[in-house]
């Protein structure tokens, strides 16, 4: 391991309760990990070891979900994502940190809450519409890093719960290889960054375990507004930490 073993207890259990929320929602464990392990580790330590748990988590995951996931709207995303990714790159390059983290979080925060309000879409996107959702999450994942809650956000308005936890989880298992092929070309992910991230692991797999049977056990519209209340509780976080720094 790269770190201390008093900085591995504490990032085993980020990852477990990040678990959790993963194997209940199929999505959220960079969010709630992020947040987390980066008081204690840098970003650049701490970003390449969330892509490696997410691709494990996915791949684990993706067999058992695959014939609930809607492989359309799931591909429509990606389309979206690819080329709108380095723009929002070359934003992070000349906007500072902190103000695309309080913006974006200031986002998510205002989306949720309208959301929680009942506020839902005349009509159901077409295909270009969900290009465009996929387009922002590009966008707001090269600015930030932190691409989900755009998708997550439309999967929950669009989609029956079952249907939208799948195709999340497939979606960002796409995502994660992709941008991850980026971060070994840039030497941001190494042998090392492997090695961390298969120690912890078996923490996240439990996690995931724990959260996988919870969700079996609550009905969809509970379960869509522990979901949003989470979004909510991140995103108030996210700008607390970018305020604070």
């Amino acid at each position: 391991m790269s770190f201390s073993w008093l900085v591995f207890a504490y990032a085993a259990i980020a990852v477990f309760a990040a678990g959790i929320i993963r194997g209940a929602t199929g999505f959220g464990f960079s969010m709630l990990a992020l947040v987390l392990l980066t008081f204690v580790l840098p970003p650049a330590q701490v970003v390449p070891l969330l892509l490696i748990w997410e691709i494990f988590a996915s791949a684990g995951h993706a067999p058992f979900v695959w014939r609930q996931c809607d492989g359309k709207v799931a591909g429509l995303l990606l389309l979206g994502v690819v080329p709108l990714t380095p723009v929002g790159m070359s934003l992070l390059i000349h906007i500072p940190a902190q103000a695309m983290t309080i913006g974006v979080n200031a986002l998510v925060f205002v989306l949720t809450l309208v959301l929680l309000s009942g506020v839902k879409p005349s009509r159901p996107l077409g295909p270009l519409g969900i290009v465009g959702v996929g387009a922002a999450t590009g966008f707001v994942n090269g600015a930030s890093s932190n691409g989900g809650p755009p998708v997550v956000l439309f999967m929950l308005v669009t989609l029956p719960a079952a249907t939208a936890r799948a195709t999340l989880i497939v979606f960002f298992l796409a995502l994660d290889v992709l941008t991850s092929g980026f971060f070994i070309h840039s030497g941001l992910m190494t042998l090392q960054s492997l090695v961390d991230a298969l120690v912890a692991l078996p923490f996240m797999w439990i996690g995931m375990w724990i959260g996988t049977r919870w969700f079996h056990h609550v009905d969809e519209r509970r379960f869509k507004r522990y979901v949003m209340l989470f979004l909510i509780l991140v995103s108030v976080v996210g700008m607390g930490r970018a305020l604070l720094h």
